[in-house]
């Protein structure tokens, strides 16, 4: 379920629970700001569709990181609780077809 607003919402517990932290795109320092959660109290999170949350260990966007493109009940034992960072940003729009791919056949000098 994506979030009620925000691009990204972050959880100080596991389910959705505790404090709620609501955030548009951007990067953010945990703690630096009136609208970033608490350094190192973030256990889930949602994300609205076409949105990818990245997750960063250490302050200033580096440490260990991972990303996450849909709703996650728990961050795992690697972030939970230590997130000191978060990148949010629109996900990269998917390739498109070739102009031949929907007329059934390719062109004459494609080989496969």
């Amino acid at each position: 379920m994506p979030p009620s607003s925000g691009k990204a919402q972050l959880f100080t517990e596991r389910n959705y629970g505790g404090e709620v932290t609501t955030l548009e795109e951007g990067m953010y320092r945990l703690g630096a700001s009136a609208e970033a959660a608490r350094n190192g109290t973030v256990s889930s999170l949602k994300i609205a569709p076409g949105y990818v949350v990245t997750v960063y260990s250490g302050n200033n966007f580096q440490g260990a990181s991972a990303i996450f493109t849909a709703d996650t009940v728990y961050v795992g034992d690697t972030f939970h609780d230590v997130i000191s960072s978060v990148e949010v940003s629109a996900a990269p729009a998917a390739s498109a077809a070739p102009d031949w791919f929907d007329e059934g056949s390719p062109p004459d000098w494609f080989e496969a």
